[in-house]
């Protein structure tokens, strides 16, 4: 019994592919509950890559969100994002989201001497719900979707099928629907907190279904999210 509990965490490893266009983003969920309140979150994934978000609270209703990633492959992601929050007495907050994000990601196979490249768009909205801690508490957690157009423009260099050592290679640009979910938690201190995330992804085409996007079903993220004080 033992053994097989040791072995678990290594098969989850083996279900994230890190040769993909996409992943799922491992983006703070802030949970911004007044005017100033500042979010600072940093960290790795298990898909490898370094992480960040900054999120504010603008005003008493009005946050702002930026994210950015990078990791092996070459891929890139960044989103800006602007949105309306509302907190509530029992230490609840809604956020709702929207923005627009630019990638760019490298995929291969490994029985297929080619790769698969190029950049992509997104246009979101992403819903969060959870719950904060007062001076006295040490564990938030909560849950977001985001949905949106994902618009790319991908190379086939002998990705799906052989066509030439040198080229040229076609160009295929593809518009899509993203589903990607997000849950996190964070415990810790007052204002420093340790934080996970795990977050899965979908991608459906709009026309060519035969030509897919290679992604990632599932990321984890592992960090640090750090709240200063505001008078």
């Amino acid at each position: 019994m033992k053994q097989k509990i040791f072995i678990s965490p290594f098969l989850l490893l083996l279900l994230i592919p890190g040769c993909c266009v996409y992943h799922p983003q491992t983006a703070d969920i802030p949970l911004i509950k007044r005017k100033n309140d500042l979010r600072i979150d940093a960290g790795i994934s298990l898909i490898p890559t370094y992480h960040s978000t900054i999120s504010y609270g603008l005003t008493n209703k009005i946050a702002i969100q930026a994210f950015a990633s990078t990791g092996g492959d070459d891929r890139k992601y960044l989103h800006i994002a602007t949105g309306l929050y509302k907190a509530y007495e029992n230490q609840m907050v809604m956020e709702l989201y929207g923005g627009f994000g630019y990638g760019y990601g490298d995929a291969y196979k490994d029985s297929n001497p080619g790769n698969l490249y190029g950049n992509y768009q997104i246009y979101f909205l992403q819903y969060n719900i959870g719950h904060y801690t007062n001076k006295s508490g040490h564990l938030e957690f909560g849950f977001g979707i985001k949905s949106g157009y994902f618009h790319s423009n991908l190379t086939d260099r002998n990705y799906y099928s052989w066509g030439s050592e040198t080229g040229p290679y076609i160009s295929y640009k593809e518009n899509s629907i993203l589903l990607e979910p997000l849950a996190f938690f964070r415990v810790g201190g007052e204002r420093l907190k340790f934080s996970f995330k795990a977050g899965g992804c979908r991608i459906f085409k709009l026309a060519h279904p035969e030509i897919y996007i290679p992604t990632a079903d599932l990321n984890i993220g592992l960090g640090l999210n750090y709240s200063p004080k505001f008078k």
